[in-house]
């Protein structure tokens, strides 16, 4: 980001400027010196100083101003006044007058044409001002371009191009202007430009030695030495960009950027306590800087957070209306359940117009604490896609659900595949989800009907059929299922364990289904749960030391309840009953609500119980 000193926005009343041009030309002597007159056709273009001279101008002495002044003042730095054709002087007064009814966009798009059609440097200059002014970045890129081709010696059209170039990620012309800038006595945004550069390691250690290069140059400029600084920091030469930190700390005393790149780097030399010592001392001199504080508010934040909570309060009594400081406070009250003083804030944000989504997220979560299902909910709806999206309409969903309002559930997620119908198989699999987990196993499956319909091609929707088909003992759907999605995918090593899983328990069927987990098995040969069939396949045949081998495999791979058990009942077949009710034990120890093991013990007609096993042993 771009630091204050460098964004050269127009002053906040463009319309000042506007004034200052009607008034000029409304108000010019009837009578001018003989060698300003000029004719309709020639009359020189209006805003031809940079907007701080316009706007600081009042408007009676715009008035005062004569007709020799206003033809006689240069365009822009270095650059000579001329004249205009009169569709040029009625373009840019258009623009002007757009501008003074806030249609911003009409007056940058009649600056920026004209900066092109007459190929003058101040009327580029007033364009890049403007479009900068804007967040205009693509407008801003191509006026500042323009306006150093045609002023190259002016060390502010370098260090717009500079910016702005930076901003696009044109980092090698950036350099070009920013050396530029600075042959000429100008400021270069080396900082900003520092920063984009070491996004990206690479990056950083190629355009190095340009800095160094720089740094030599100007070894009393503090901007380059702390550009310097950032790169050496990005490269992990912290004790050296430390240095230059510290030094640059010396030579410019009211530089604050350098105590701060200082904290950062001894952060990242895991010297947290020296870098909040620094913060804390620096914030105590500097008590309205809020930069220095909000640093020193994001560390406090994992080692007191009751004082970076004081930190944020100050921050936000300083910056009411900046959303990122009042989220930043709401969060850290929400996460140490202050959610009286939390709820203001969110709503404050609401207000605002800003981080909307989080602000109604964390709401609906302040209302859900305080079982006020109607109001969660009312908030969760309202969240946007983005990182809490997924999170509130799953709680959303699960409130209304419990609370038996599955209608509007319904009409809950067929809204959301209205609204994103390319997410339209996931919000299908949630509901499905949702309704499983409270049992509506026939209304899933009807969705499911509906969903494979409308998605004919899905296989995730096919296979979360099937295997809810199976579930609900539908063999044969569950069968068909599978056989669809190896039409469509024959060698998928999931499908082809699932389907031959299924078929073990079907005596007539257990060749079909060794040869289907042996393909699979060949196709991804570490996986536990391919090898745990394949030994449940082998028993089943017959190939009890076969078996024994591959579950023992399974089991040391995934120690998983369902494993053991299979593992249990062969050893028990064979006659190892110790080794068996050791295996159940042990898995048992790690998942006591299992069910498939008792269950193994009441199909093997075990009477006894693993505890009495234990003291018969």
């Amino acid at each position: 980001m771009l630091s204050a000193r460098y964004s050269h926005r127009p002053r906040p009343l463009l319309g000042a400027a506007i004034c200052l041009l009607l008034g000029a030309c409304a108000h010019q002597p009837q009578e001018a010196p003989e060698q300003s007159r000029e004719t309709p056709e020639t009359t020189r273009a209006p805003a031809d100083r940079p907007p701080e001279e316009i706007v600081e101008a009042s408007s009676e002495a715009t008035e005062a101003k004569s007709a020799e002044t206003e033809a006689s003042e240069p365009e822009s730095a270095g650059s000579p006044a001329r004249a205009f054709p009169i569709d040029a002087f009625y373009t840019l007064l258009v623009a002007e007058v757009a501008g003074n009814r806030e249609q911003y966009d009409v007056a940058l798009a009649n600056y920026y044409t004209q900066a092109e059609r007459t190929q003058d440097a101040g009327v580029a200059a007033r364009a890049t001002r403007i479009a900068r002014f804007l967040n205009a970045r693509r407008a801003a890129l191509r006026a500042s371009r323009l306006w150093v081709q045609l002023e190259p010696d002016n060390p502010e059209a370098q260090l717009a191009a500079t910016a702005e170039l930076t901003l696009a990620g044109d980092l090698d012309d950036a350099l070009l202007h920013a050396k530029k800038a600075l042959a000429l006595g100008g400021d270069a945004p080396l900082q900003s430009l520092a920063a984009t550069a070491t996004s990206n390691r690479p990056l950083t250690d190629a355009m190095l030695p340009e800095f160094e290069q720089l740094a030599a140059q100007y070894p009393e400029n503090g901007e380059v030495a702390l550009a310097l600084a950032m790169m050496l920091r990005a490269s992990e030469n912290y004790p050296r960009a430390l240095g230059i930190a510290r030094r640059v700390q010396e030579q410019h005393p009211d530089n604050l950027d350098a105590p701060l790149l200082e904290s950062h780097i001894l952060v990242d030399q895991e010297k947290r306590g020296e870098a909040l010592q620094l913060l804390e001392k620096l914030v105590s001199v500097y008590p309205d800087e809020s930069r220095l504080r909000l640093q020193y508010a994001r560390l406090l934040i994992r080692e007191d957070l009751e004082m970076a909570q004081r930190q944020f309060a100050r921050l936000v009594k300083q910056h009411p209306h900046d959303g990122n400081m009042v989220l930043s406070l709401a969060l850290i009250r929400f996460e140490t359940h202050n959610y009286t003083k939390a709820k203001p804030l969110f709503e404050r944000l609401l207000a605002l117009g800003e981080h909307e989504s989080a602000a109604h997220f964390y709401l609906g979560g302040i209302a859900d604490e305080a079982n006020d299902t109607g109001t969660a909910v009312a908030h969760f709806r309202q969240v946007e896609p983005g990182g809490d999206y997924v999170p509130a309409i799953t709680r959303g969903t699960e409130l209304l659900a419990a609370s038996g309002q599955a209608e509007d559930n319904s009409e809950w997620f067929a809204e959301l595949r209205r609204r994103h119908p390319e997410q339209s198989e996931h919000f299908y699999l949630m509901e499905v989800e949702l309704l499983q987990k409270h049992d509506r196993h026939q209304r899933a499956l009807e969705l499911l009907d509906g969903a494979v319909e409308q998605h004919s091609g899905s296989g995730r929707l096919i296979y979360a059929r099937a295997l809810l088909n199976n579930q609900l003992g539908n063999t044969a759907d569950f069968e068909r299922g599978m056989r669809k999605l190896l039409q469509q995918d024959p060698d998928n090593p999931t499908i082809l364990n699932a389907l031959g899983y299924e078929l073990i328990g079907d005596e007539e069927r257990l060749d079909e289904a060794h040869r289907l987990i042996a393909k699979a098995l060949e196709l991804r040969p570490d996986d536990p749960a391919i090898i745990d069939s394949m030994g449940w396949v082998q028993y089943r045949l017959g190939n009890h030391s076969e078996a024994v081998k591959y579950l023992r495999k399974a089991l040391e791979q995934l120690p998983d309840h369902e494993i053991a058990a299979h593992l249990g009942e062969v050893l028990w077949v064979q006659g190892n009953r110790e080794q068996a009710m050791q295996v159940w034990r042990d898995a048992l120890e790690k998942n006591p609500q299992s069910k498939i093991i008792p269950a193994a013990m009441k199909r093997l007609q075990i009477n006894e119980s693993l505890e009495q096993h234990a003291s018969d042993t």
